[in-house]
């Protein structure tokens, strides 16, 4: 038996969990094609409940706040997304303080029990309704309820392999919190502190990325990644947004936190006016890990517990990740690999299937592979169809050993589109739906960027490094990170070979490959043979601004709609056919110098 778990707010999705072992787990964007998709998860649920696993209960992510409003107005949560990603306008500045006049009575939630009884009745409500449209059978299932925090906190916790740990929970506000801290022990959780989202560092460094033009809740990387390229700079009004209170245990704030919007705003007007784009965001940066840091020295002090557990939208922030990781205090970080609310539906799972069944498993997950997968014969007729329907601009062969096929063409410095076994969980490529190409060519980053990702210049792209090699290659180097949740600092010595896949500031985002994927570290294997180092640069396998693919039919499409050139998928090699006189892609003519088969 087992326990489905959904998350029916932004970044939707559902997880199962049985006897403390993940089942599956994916998330709605990957099957609708909409970045971060919003609702209800039907494709994700069917998905779930088609491969036959008995249900004992569901698990329902979020009970009050955001997702009581979205649940009995679905438009309002789907609005509010569309204007994080400027899909439509921002309100004008006299609807934003009308807006956060609204949001200030809400955002803690007083008092947080009519909050959760209201949350629960239309939750459960909701869900029974939404999953009768899917089965009967889950429809008459027992729904539990988890708090926003609380699946953020069960997420890293049951899937890090820690006995007893310390766990941290960060993001912009979820139920009323904006974080939490507890401890973690035999499988029980209790919790210790608990943030109000009246003071939250999640929002602060949402707002900061509306404030540099960019989108809450999709571009805080690339914030992180432009404060490399500043001296260093403080400044001393970001504390008064938010800081953490060691006397309190409270993260506080002046100002109060404020509509994202209107404290983006607020930036512009006090900060940003006068200082560079670049010194604000290593400043944002540098405050944040401060703060951070400072939550974890106390706690550690507090509870003589070394072993440390995150989760929430925040930890996608390697370098923060990279500095707590460094601390003395710190024996071992572990992050959960979807730390985001998109990871939310997993936690609830795993909350709720050690409540009703009791098993804790003691060790950690070796993997994120929790997508669905394809057999060669699904593959084999998705890549007959796509060369049937574009026989001029297709061609396809079957080779007997893709992982040395595709090193071989990565040798030759071609970047390849790479489609193999299931689908990984989280925002992370970890070598089954990625571009693959060369660390050691700096212009790799451009030619990626050109022809797939158009991203900005100063967002670095990560890397896959051989656990056997990565002491050599990462001078900080202490634990085999395989979910790509940290950074660490290339060796002086291996910067150019690694200059491709790592920052201004000499640092990459690393999955460290142990034996949990064959075929990838196969494939790695044949490129150090030939180029003498075991990376390679990883980066997502999507189109910019869409999902990671998830289907045949996805990888192919991306294929086609921009200027790669060669897919590897499962044993078939598809490539596009070329024409005389071709100068570039498909959109807007990429010189042929710059295309991926240079």
């Amino acid at each position: 038996m087992a326990v489905l778990g959904i998350g029916d707010a932004h970044d939707s999705g559902a997880a199962m969990v049985g006897n403390g072992s993940v089942v599956c787990a994916v998330n709605e964007e990957r099957f609708t094609r909409n970045k971060n998709e919003f609702g209800f998860p039907y494709d994700s649920v069917r998905h779930i409940h088609g491969l036959g696993q008995d249900t004992d209960a569901i698990a329902l992510a979020w009970i009050g706040g955001n997702a009581l409003i979205s649940r009995l107005v679905p438009r309002w949560g789907s609005l509010r997304r569309r204007m994080w990603r400027r899909e439509v306008p921002k309100p004008s500045r006299i609807g934003m303080h009308l807006s956060n006049l609204a949001y200030r009575l809400i955002q803690d939630q007083h008092p947080r029990k009519m909050w959760e009884l209201a949350g629960a009745y239309v939750g459960m409500r909701t869900v029974r309704k939404r999953l009768g449209g899917i089965s009967k059978e889950l429809a008459g299932k027992k729904v539990y309820m988890m708090e926003h925090h609380l699946a953020h906190a069960s997420s890293a916790y049951y899937t890090s392999g820690f006995k007893e740990a310390l766990v941290i929970t960060l993001d912009g506000a979820g139920d009323g919190l904006s974080g939490t801290v507890s401890v973690g022990s035999n499988g029980d959780i209790t919790r210790l502190a608990e943030f109000r989202a009246s003071a939250s560092l999640g929002i602060l460094y949402g707002a900061a990325t509306i404030a540099c033009d960019m989108r809450y809740g999709e571009d805080e990387g690339k914030l992180m990644s432009l404060a490399a390229y500043s001296y260093p700079k403080r400044i001393d009004e970001l504390a008064r947004i938010c800081r953490y209170d060691a006397r309190s245990r409270q993260l506080v704030s002046d100002i109060g936190t404020r509509n994202e919007f209107l404290l983006a705003e607020y930036m512009k007007d006090h900060i940003l006016s006068h200082v560079e784009r670049e010194q604000f965001a290593y400043a944002v940066q540098a405050h944040v890990e401060e703060q951070v840091l400072k939550i974890v020295k106390q706690w550690i002090e507090e509870t003589g517990i070394h072993n440390v557990a995150v989760a929430g939208g925040f930890f996608s922030n390697v370098i923060t990740n990279m500095m707590i990781e460094r601390l003395p205090e710190v024996k071992s970080l572990f992050v959960f690999p979807h730390m985001g609310d998109g990871g939310l539906s997993l936690g609830a799972a795993a909350g709720i299937d050690f409540m009703l069944n009791g098993k804790f498993n003691a060790r950690q997950i070796e993997s994120a592979y929790f997508g669905p997968s394809y057999t060669d014969g699904q593959v084999g007729k998705a890549v007959n169809e796509a060369v049937r329907e574009n026989p001029q601009e297709l061609e396809y062969e079957e080779v007997s050993d893709p992982a040395r096929h595709a090193a071989d063409l990565i040798a030759e410095n071609r970047i390849i589109l790479w489609f193999q076994g299931p689908m990984e969980y989280g925002p992370r490529a970890l070598g089954n739906r990625s571009v693959l190409a060369l660390p050691s060519d700096p212009e790799n980053r451009n030619r990626i960027n050109l022809i797939i990702k158009k991203r900005p210049y100063y967002q670095p792209f990560a890397s896959t490094v051989l656990e056997e090699d990565a002491e050599e290659l990462l001078q900080d180097y202490a634990h085999a990170n395989r979910f790509m949740t940290g950074a660490n600092v290339v060796r002086e010595e291996y910067r150019l070979a690694m200059s491709a896949a790592s920052h201004v500031d000499h640092t990459t985002r690393p999955q460290i490959l142990g034996d949990e994927n064959p075929m990838y570290r196969r494939l790695i294997e044949h490129v150090r043979r030939m180029t003498g180092t075991g990376a390679v640069l990883n980066t997502s396998l999507n189109k910019h601004g869409k999902p990671m693919v998830m289907r045949p039919e996805d990888a192919l499409w991306t294929l086609m709609n921009t200027g790669a050139d060669t897919l590897v998928i499962g044993k078939f090699v598809v490539r596009k056919r070329k024409r005389i006189g071709q100068s570039g892609d498909s959109e807007g003519g990429i010189p042929a110098r710059q295309t991926a088969t240079e």
